[in-house]
């Protein structure tokens, strides 16, 4: 690199950060690499470093050059949104194609094929979208740069491994063969560095740093009920320095967790990686990306959509909430604290239900060979098929379905030409060493970070180490190094709180209106048959007392409907509340019915008959089971469920025309509600209220 554009390079810098700004070591080095050898590039070094200055200053250059722009793949919209902000400090005209902003394409590629995009963003799913493929890929050809942001979710290997980065490995050597490619990640040890070497091809340099983290101050506290760590929560997070992020394993236990502070006066929200409703209808994902950047929060609840790269460099601190899948996964997510803040905290709290949760995230990753073979024999069969009828004739969660059919995709054993799935000649063979290889590595990631949260060492050091950094070293300010750091063990009171609060933590039963895709079964205003429910006969929003799997009610009430026992008067009493202090649905309710069980309904009988007496409203009978069914527990997609229960109830006679309260003993899907609550509505009972004593995750 000439002295001229080493100057160029520094401008830029301070452009982004200031006129004191100084590259870090290796940062430098990256750019000049780059330019001066082109080729593969794979950058690790630690989390904050700094590696999206070196490709967006690489695009500035390579521009000011005359080269084609940047096309970075991202794996989190959240990242995404992040990124654009900070290019935009070197004046780069950044755009994104992903799912959140489809009626932002068509200007995005016609900006393109005009050459005015500096910079594009792209998620991975992109790579298999038809309209990416034909209408923005072919412009891409004369690229100056192509980054894969988060490398490490191209191998398998990878603590966070997404089907759809192995399509990289063909667009690198197919279609940018000729192109500078950068990979860049702060979480690759040995073995998955290998693994993106021999997936980018020959002559891959690679470029890596120490990974310790200064002022990032680590502590582990076991606290195994949910009621502790919420009240360790209250106590400690107010005074906690500046703004953080509360990381938890799901969605549900980030809307809880959120609400409990909010409830104990602290500035908290919600964010996952899907839509978040804002008081006008809108996703207020955005916002809140921004009230936390710039500190108009005190602490944001969280998926791992805001992890990998999300960059806030004053984030004062990162609380675990559940213990994620590894120690290097930890290290990703915790190093978003004190990028640019002298004293920063990392906590993990270890709770009882993280290796259940964790068991399910690692059963999803990969389909069974079951259901591979289904959709192929199925594929054998007919020429060609698409997602709704293949959920019609086989009995596969629709989330199940979906996963098997990409990994198919990507191996080349099916090939998909809009929404029509047809079979390829490749000979298929499911390749189960390489899965149970990779479970096997997972459990033991899994017991090396136990090893971590047990560890009487330097916990920074434990962690470096995962990564094999070469040189590894104590920290001397993590809890193992110099003593506790916050108190880890809440007070009494407030642990009776949260245990109050998690008896109050009830769940809505949002209605079904659209029956699953695929299935034309209501009548439309055309007279045609539609896949929409009318409004006169979809039932209205509900209520249950709990979620089964969680604290609380839920491990009482799942103890009842698995004994088909009636219900101890204590969540009787507060079913009542629910209904009548914390929900009370108008028009009131007049009467109760309840969907008739084979299996439970002594259970279901006996507490609506309690119930009605709580309520002061009668409990009539008027639904029956209408001759032999399969149990919906066994039925594994909403197609399954709704085709064959659609004709499993009648009426028993006329029913009362007045709000009825719906009672099942739990719902997963919400099909037993939806059809039956359909009944009545035809029947012209007027408002449908269900409620059921718990939800379980829904199955398909």
């Amino acid at each position: 690199m000439d002295a001229g554009t080493i100057e160029k390079t520094n401008k830029y810098l301070k452009m982004m950060f200031g006129p004191e700004a100084r590259f870090r070591e290796g940062q430098l080095e990256a750019i000049s690499s780059v330019l001066d050898k082109g080729g593969k590039h794979l950058v690790i070094q630690k989390t904050g470093w700094g590696k999206s200055v070196v490709y967006f200053i690489l695009t500035r250059i390579l521009r000011d050059q005359g080269k084609g722009p940047t096309m970075l793949i991202s794996p989190l919209l959240a990242l995404m949104r992040n990124q654009i902000i900070n290019a935009q400090k070197l004046g780069l005209v950044a755009r994104s194609i992903n799912s959140s902003n489809k009626d932002d394409w068509d200007s995005v590629v016609n900006e393109i094929k005009m050459n005015r995009v500096d910079l594009l963003l792209v998620a991975p799913e992109r790579l298999s979208n038809e309209m990416f493929l034909t209408e923005v890929l072919p412009h891409m050809k004369g690229i100056g740069l192509f980054v894969v942001d988060e490398v490490h979710c191209v191998s398998d290997w990878g603590h966070d491994f997404r089907p759809d980065y192995r399509r990289i490995r063909n667009i690198i050597q197919k279609t940018f063969s000729n192109v500078p490619v950068l990979g860049t990640t702060a979480t690759a040890n040995d073995r998955v560095i290998k693994d993106i070497e021999e997936q980018f091809g020959s002559d891959v340099r690679t470029l890596r740093g120490p990974l310790a983290r200064k002022g990032l101050k680590l502590q582990n506290i076991v606290l195994g009920s949910v009621a502790e760590r919420l009240a360790w929560l209250a106590q400690n997070v107010p005074s906690l320095p500046g703004s953080g992020v509360i990381y938890c394993l799901t969605r549900k236990d980030v809307f809880r967790v959120s609400e409990w502070l909010k409830m104990k006066g602290i500035d908290s929200e919600h964010y996952w990686g899907g839509a978040i409703p804002g008081d006008d209808g809108g996703d207020k994902s955005e916002e809140l990306e921004l009230r936390l950047l710039n500190n108009r929060i005190k602490v944001l609840v969280t998926t791992s959509a805001l992890g990998m790269g999300y960059d806030k460099p004053d984030l004062g601190f990162v609380i675990h909430y559940q213990a994620p899948g590894s120690a290097i996964s930890y290290y990703q997510q915790v190093g978003r604290a004190g990028r640019a803040v002298p004293e920063s905290y990392g906590i993990l709290l270890h709770g009882r239900e993280e290796e259940k949760i964790l068991d399910f995230f690692m059963n999803e990753s990969f389909p069974a060979v079951e259901e591979s073979l289904a959709i192929l024999d199925h594929l054998h069969s007919v020429p060609e098929t698409t997602l709704g009828e293949l959920q019609k004739s086989l009995n596969l969660k629709h989330n199940r379905l979906e996963k098997a059919l990409k990994h198919l995709e990507i191996d080349g054993f099916i090939s998909k030409n809009r929404s029509q799935y047809t079979r390829t000649i490749k000979p298929w063979k499911y390749d189960s060493d390489r899965i149970d290889t990779v479970k096997t590595v997972r459990r033991e990631e899994r017991k090396r970070l136990k090893d971590y949260i047990y560890s009487p060492d330097c916990l920074m050091k434990f962690i470096t180490s995962e990564l094999d950094d070469p040189n590894p070293s104590d920290c001397g300010i993590c809890r193992n190094c110099r003593g506790e750091l916050l108190a880890e063990h809440p007070p009494k009171e407030l642990i009776h709180e949260a245990l109050e609060f998690l008896s109050q933590d009830y769940e809505i039963i949002d209605p079904r209106k659209m029956w699953p895709g695929g299935l034309s079964l209501s009548m439309g205003a055309n007279g045609k048959m539609s896949s929409r429910l009318p409004v006169s006969e979809i039932v209205e929003q509900g209520r249950a007392l709990c979620s089964l799997e969680d604290a609380g009610w839920g491990p009482s009430v799942m103890r009842h409907i698995s004994e088909n026992t009636p219900v101890d008067d204590d969540i009787l009493e507060a079913c009542g509340f629910l209904i009548i202090d914390k929900w009370y649905p108008e028009p009131f309710p007049e009467w109760i019915t309840i969907v008739p069980s084979a299996g439970r309904g002594r259970l279901l009988t006996d507490f609506a008959t309690r119930l009605s007496e709580v309520l002061g409203i009668p409990f009539i009978n008027s639904l029956r089971i209408a001759g032999p069914r399969q149990q919906m527990a066994e039925l594994q997609n909403s197609a399954q469920k709704v085709m064959k229960s659609i004709d499993s109830w009648e009426l028993i006679a006329t029913v009362p025309r007045k709000p009825v309260l719906l009672i099942d003993d739990f719902t997963d899907s919400k099909w037993t509600f939806t059809i039956t609550g359909r009944m009545l509505k035809r029947a012209s009972v007027p408002f449908v209220y269900p409620f059921a004593l718990g939800v379980k995750k829904e199955a398909g």
